[in-house]
């Protein structure tokens, strides 16, 4: 996959300062006194942790940050201005407002089912892509999409008796070429006595028995992600039973349960650990686990890196594909593109785990290498994990204030 979206950190929240305590270098022109935030003009803005220094991040258009100070710096023809904690931007590329500092629900919508905006497929046929709603007249798209590729929506709208979905990237593509993907309403399971006693349901279907042996009655079923507390394990031979009730039982293959794992030396108070054997995912607070979830890791051998790994960064959502890259090296080679998978965390290179709404394989493998997790799932431990993100930012780099959470992939 391919990282295809700008990048940045979090802003922790601060009082906001009268204009008298905004600072400016001594002898410097001051700022207008009706200049209260301000607002990026494109898409992906650059921030930095020092006035021309090192990347800090970038953030969406339309977001107006507070206005905090101005300095020179290198790389500005202009003065930076600070705009947060460690955060700078060139006051070239951005104007300042008199609005106060704030972020539109129509550049950030707060989703309830963890879908940050409305997804959908391409339709078996293809679908069109057309720059501009004159141009669906004259049968001219600007992008052709293949079948099974999805996109990012962000409204519809009527045009000459017909509907077309607008994209994320500001194309117009007719509704009837589309599949609407719904919400996914599988989570995982906060601990709150310490201990993994429990799991979930693999097959759509599993028999419960009466007993820990192949010959037992059946008595009961379970369905497919159902959770299940477990209460003992039996080794029958080759087989392992998992008691699930009084006299309830059902194979240890039908069952993804996540198992106790003592933290990393990298560890901090809080980390992830990914059991590729079990398809879970942990996260702990020191020694304690504090949620668990069933995964779906990467299909080829090594495709999702073992060892321990730091977050390098998180962003709200990010184009994934490999339709435009011959060299990209994957367990296929069927060409895909999905725009804004959302809650993405990168922690090795080009794997990371994100939101996946395009599939419900959860306990299975099923990624390029990715750790693919159901999207309520996923915003859940984008929250979780360090650096935050808060609203407003597309994505955020660790700082020395807020270190990046440790990953383990055992």
């Amino acid at each position: 996959m391919r990282l295809r979206h700008g990048l940045f950190l979090a802003v922790v929240l601060i009082a906001l300062p009268s204009h008298a305590d905004v600072w400016v270098e001594p002898g410097e022109v001051p700022l207008p006194d009706w200049a209260k935030s301000v607002e990026i003009i494109r898409d992906d803005e650059a921030l930095s942790v020092t006035p021309g220094g090192t990347r800090r991040g970038l953030i969406a258009a339309g977001v107006k940050l507070p206005l905090l100070g101005a300095t020179r710096g290198p790389g500005c023809l202009s003065r930076w201005l600070l705009v947060g904690p460690l955060a700078y931007v060139c006051s070239d590329k951005v104007k300042l407002s008199a609005d106060p500092p704030g972020v539109a629900e129509s550049i950030h919508p707060t989703p309830a089912d963890a879908m940050p905006y409305r997804y959908y497929f391409v339709g078996k046929d293809g679908a069109d892509a057309f720059a501009k709603l004159s141009d669906a007249d004259d049968e001219t798209p600007a992008e052709q999409l293949e079948r099974g590729w999805s996109i990012a929506g962000v409204g519809e709208i009527a045009h000459k008796g017909a509907t077309y979905v607008v994209t994320r990237k500001g194309r117009y593509i007719p509704r009837a070429q589309l599949g609407a993907i719904a919400a996914y309403g599988f989570h995982g399971e906060t601990v709150t006595n310490g201990e993994l006693s429990f799991g979930w349901i693999l097959p759509d279907k599993t028999s419960v028995l009466n007993d820990a042996k192949p010959t037992a009655k059946v008595i009961g079923a379970r369905t497919r992600l159902q959770k299940i507390d477990v209460r003992e394990a039996k080794v029958v031979g080759k087989d392992t039973f998992l008691r699930i009730g009084d006299g309830e039982w059902i194979r240890g293959k039908d069952a993804r349960v996540p198992t106790l794992a003592p933290p990393p030396d990298e560890a901090g108070a809080r980390w992830l650990d990914i059991e590729l054997s079990t398809q879970t995912l942990v996260a702990y607070e020191g020694k304690t686990p504090v949620f668990a979830t069933v995964v779906s890791t990467g299909r080829a051998a090594g495709s999702t890196p073992k060892g321990v790994h730091k977050i390098w960064v998180k962003l709200r959502s990010s184009t994934m594909s490999n339709a435009d890259d011959a060299t990209e090296t994957t367990d296929d080679t069927t060409p895909y593109s999905i725009e804004d998978v959302p809650w993405v965390q990168y922690f090795s290179n080009g794997v990371a785990i994100h939101g996946a709404f395009w599939h419900r394989k959860f306990g299975n493998v099923a990624s390029h290498g990715c750790v693919n997790v159901a999207p309520l799932d996923a915003m859940k431990l984008f929250d979780w994990t360090l650096p935050r993100l808060p609203r407003g930012w597309d994505a955020t780099f660790p700082t020395a204030a807020e270190p990046a959470t440790v990953i383990r992939v055992r």
